[in-house]
């Protein structure tokens, strides 16, 4: 009978170490997530992750494939240096009809002079006249062949920006630094614009999102340190510092699964607290919020 009462006792002692009630609020940890999506359709021809995998900001975590763009682009390229190489061509005959107009003129005041000396008749000024105007005229013209290649120039730059942005779009680019929890698509798979591949997340600075009455508002602030608490192995809890950093502003009932410290408050308001993860902290986990008194 003895020994009966003593494991009842223990028991008794184990169950209240393990649902010690002395939390201010308690709520299940989540994680800053990102769905990564295709931008561009096309097979995929890079996919080397899988989940678990360690990825930085920056990093490229997958490839469509770029051969009709990269194509697209080098005729694009070829087709601008098409253009450029008669650009010269154009400037060169127009320096020569400035030469010949610099020569005309020259004769122009040479008739000038032999008609005030009447050396020579009207009709001989006229027609020097008459050919620098056709000498301008034709310099107007290159002129204009010159304006349009440029303007031929600036929409091939224009249709290379479009295939530049179009070649940047076959490369997925991971947003934040974090770990592949859900690997949707897989490598040689067709994508389509907006066609998941994988949800990433940061676990490094997981996230306990609690409840906490109305009467425990005064005690919170934004980046108020607190103390987070998860069941740690044998019976005990393991501790971590952690920081306040998003209030909500609308009151809402309670969750059926969460749970106060008084129960009979039924309208709560959401709490996030940020707390850096030693990897013994899961998506989904329960956690236990310690407001500190400052």
């Amino acid at each position: 009978m003895r020994s009966i009462s003593l494991c009842f006792i223990l028991v008794f002692a184990l169950s209240c170490s393990r649902k010690d009630t002395g939390f201010d609020a308690m709520g299940h940890f989540e994680a800053d997530e990102y769905m990564l999506t295709a931008e561009s359709g096309g097979r995929i021809i890079k996919l080397d992750l899988k989940e678990g995998t360690k990825v930085y900001r920056g990093d490229t975590v997958a490839i469509t494939d770029t051969i009709s763009v990269y194509l697209q682009l080098q005729q694009s390229k070829a087709q601008q240096a098409a253009i450029e190489s008669k650009i010269p061509g154009v400037k060169a005959q127009g320096k020569v009809v400035e030469t010949e107009i610099s020569v005309l003129k020259a004769e122009k005041e040479r008739f000038e002079n032999l008609l005030t000396d009447k050396a020579t008749s009207g009709k001989s000024l006229d027609d020097i006249v008459h050919q620098i105007d056709l000498a301008n005229a034709r310099k107007g013209t290159f002129s204009a062949q010159i304006a349009s290649l440029r303007q031929d120039e600036n929409v091939i730059v224009a249709q290379q920006n479009i295939l530049a942005d179009q070649l940047r779009k076959c490369r997925v680019i991971s947003p934040a630094d974090g770990v592949v929890i859900n690997l949707i698509a897989k490598s040689s798979d067709l994508m389509i614009p907006g066609k998941p591949i994988l949800k990433l997340a940061d676990i490094e600075q997981i996230i306990l999102k609690a409840y906490v009455s109305e009467d425990q508002l005064s005690r919170i602030k934004i980046s108020g340190q607190v103390k987070v608490r998860i069941d740690g192995p044998d019976g005990g809890f393991l501790e971590y510092p952690g920081q306040i950093f998003w209030v909500s502003d609308q009151a809402e009932f309670t969750p059926k699964v969460i749970q106060t410290k008084k129960e009979r408050v039924n309208l709560v308001y959401a709490v996030k607290v940020r707390v850096k993860n030693d990897g013994r902290i899961k998506i989904g986990m329960p956690g236990e919020l310690f407001l500190v008194n400052e």
